[in-house]
């Protein structure tokens, strides 16, 4: 098994060489980029902050700790968005019976990191760029409260950066492609400039028992601030040995041993984006994209429980963000894995 897994990650790295073999190369040279020390503190104290959640309540129970990533380099593209990387850590602070319809509280604590590229990922010609280059890195905090196994809401917040360097996102796609792929690194030409950003958002969640093994899921949510407005709803069927554990919030019951199937829809109306349009106090950046104001993202994926593992992998297609794209329709691949202790 482990020699396939290499075999696996060695194919990858030759199809994707193959695919880009006709790109310049670039050298992987950050010392000319002068990080402001403010941005510096601002990553050292999210570090900080996640840390000293982590310390404070890793002696309670029904903790976990999850790693999500997602990637569209499984379906042989890098393009728009790109790569996401999140560390998640969440704590259950008062829990009763959800048989019992009783109220259960959760608090959940992120960092996360968002990618995205253009099509034509080593042009520097500005005519070319379909999907400008942007790093958003932000820490996140997230209360969930269910009144009953059925329905629940959420209330948090994200504060972050963007920027090629201050939001890490040029050094660690570069890293990545230079040392894991053996590909060029990339120039982030026009990339979207570095500036402070705070979000709010508020998510409430219900479900509707169709039987023994398949409920109706929903997810509606509402994000507002300076890097993205929009609203969303998600509906999807979920089947299998269910047992409180769901594709989109998190229940801590110790449950073993569970699969389950899922297959469902999301669509979101945008207001603003910083990622494609820039600021919305101040024109501070090359590409103002009229971009699509209603996107929809078909969801199918598969979710195993076992001795207090959990996995999900879900495939996501999502059709253009705006008309400049040069492809329809971008698909990537969500994995994570999340532990309980």
């Amino acid at each position: 098994m482990i020699g396939t897994f290499f075999n696996y990650i060695e194919n990858i790295r030759k199809i994707s060489k193959s695919c880009f073999s006709n790109h310049i190369s670039y050298n992987l040279n950050f010392k000319n980029k002068n990080i402001k020390p403010s941005n510096i503190r601002f990553i050292k104290f999210l570090l900080l902050i996640f840390f000293l959640i982590f310390n404070c309540f890793h002696l309670l129970s029904q903790n976990y700790f999850s790693l999500k990533v997602d990637n569209d380099l499984f379906f042989g593209t890098d393009r728009y968005y790109t790569s996401g990387i999140f560390l998640k850590y969440g704590n259950l602070i008062s829990i009763d019976s959800l048989i019992s319809n009783k109220k259960i509280t959760t608090e959940h604590y992120a960092i996360g990191q968002k990618i995205n590229s253009p099509s034509l990922r080593y042009t520097e010609d500005l005519d070319k760029i379909d999907y400008p280059y942007n790093g958003w890195l932000f820490f996140e905090y997230n209360k969930q409260t269910f009144y009953s196994n059925f329905n629940g809401y959420s209330i948090g917040f994200q504060a972050g950066t963007t920027g090629d360097y201050e939001s890490l996102s040029k050094p660690m796609q570069n890293l990545y492609h230079k040392y894991i792929l053996d590909l060029p690194v990339l120039p982030w030409t026009g990339h979207q400039p570095q500036s402070f950003h705070i979000n709010f958002f508020s998510k409430y969640y219900s479900r509707i028992m169709i039987f023994n093994q398949a409920v109706l899921l929903n997810q509606s949510e509402i994000y507002f601030g300076t890097y993205e407005s929009f609203f969303g709803t998600r509906f999807g069927l979920q089947f299998g040995n269910l047992n409180y554990h769901s594709f989109f919030n998190k229940f801590y019951l110790n449950s073993n041993n569970t699969f389950s199937f899922y297959l469902g829809n999301k669509i979101e109306y945008g207001f603003h984006r910083y990622e494609f349009s820039g600021s919305l106090f101040r024109n501070n950046s090359l590409f103002k994209y009229d971009y699509l104001k209603l996107i929809n993202k078909i969801e199918i994926g598969l979710l195993y429980n076992f001795n207090n593992w959990q996995l999900i992998a879900i495939v996501n297609s999502r059709n253009k963000d705006f008309k400049a794209q040069r492809y329809n329709r971008h698909t990537y691949l969500t994995l994570n894995i999340t532990k309980t202790f």
